[in-house]
């Protein structure tokens, strides 16, 4: 009876501490700020020669899965916070609101034959001493093609990497990975072959958890078909368009997820005229850009 007493006592304050914490769910001026962000391209303006692209705005879904449970710990932990620094006479500065997700991304994909450039607007939150959130936004860019990477930071207006003023307009195409009949002419004709047959059977069984499902979806408007890796990664990715992306991915994803994370495209462009700019934020804009090592 003393035991129930105790917890009775001590858990009843933090369970109406948590439900006093706990505000109908709806984003916060910082995570909105994130969400409705526009697309870079749009801030460039019209006019001047063009070149096409496809475009892809992604954005994630943390309200389910790890991240939601997250949000959960976030709201307890709070909880905690503000009765241990009432106790011990410590500052409590207790949030009057709660994000709708404790992450966020938004993500603003262009893809040319040969290069690509990832915009992304992050958010994310933590506990500080006194019990308040601190959210923070990050707005990056990361440039990618055979020549390499360039990291770029929007906000501190830093890039590292190889950051050419041509944003990698050079970079050689990586050719197409042969089709899937051809890919299966070749493995018969290897595992024909008795000095390949235990190379081959490595391989076929881990190529039995990497099927390509063939199944279609539509999504953003685009049609793109299901494509299932290892474990629990899966995507669904399209290869229309005037021209097929070979940078990282080949093709265009419009679905991709990683465990529990993951983003679905809310909008795509194929064949999207653009400002080259777009591939070179850090130029004229007062970057201070550091060389890869060589």
């Amino acid at each position: 009876m003393l035991h129930t007493r105790f917890v009775v006592r001590h858990a009843l304050p933090a369970l109406l501490l948590g439900c006093a914490l706990s505000p109908a769910q709806a984003m916060t001026a910082v995570e909105k700020r994130v969400d409705t962000a526009s697309a870079p391209h749009l801030t460039l303006g019209g006019g001047g020669k063009t070149m096409l692209v496809h475009y892809v705005q992604s954005k994630d879904d943390h309200r389910v899965g790890i991240l939601a449970s997250n949000l959960a710990d976030l709201k307890q932990k709070v909880a905690f916070c503000v009765e241990a620094n009432r106790r011990l006479g410590r500052p409590v500065r207790a949030p009057r609101e709660f994000p709708e997700q404790v992450g966020r991304t938004n993500a603003f994909e262009y893809s040319a034959p040969n290069r690509r450039i990832l915009y992304t607007v992050n958010y994310s939150v933590r506990m500080a001493d006194d019990c308040s959130l601190v959210e923070t936004e990050d707005r990056e860019a990361s440039l990618s093609s055979v020549k390499g990477s360039c990291e770029i930071d929007l906000v501190r207006k830093t890039a590292h990497g190889v950051c050419d003023r041509g944003g990698h307009a050079d970079a050689v195409r990586t050719p197409l990975a042969p089709g899937r009949e051809q890919q299966e002419k070749t493995r018969a004709a290897l595992e024909a072959d008795p000095r390949m047959a235990k190379q081959m059977a490595v391989l076929r069984r881990l190529s039995a958890n990497v099927p390509a499902s063939g199944e279609k979806l539509t999504i953003a408007g685009l049609e793109c078909e299901v494509v299932n890796a290892m474990g629990s990664t899966s995507g669904c990715i399209t290869r229309a368009g005037s021209f097929i992306p070979t940078v990282g991915l080949e093709g265009v994803s419009l679905r991709g997820h990683f465990g529990g994370l993951g983003t679905t495209a809310v909008a795509a462009k194929l064949d999207m005229p653009v400002n080259p700019a777009i591939f070179t934020p850090y130029v004229n804009g007062g970057f201070t850009i550091t060389a890869e090592p060589q």
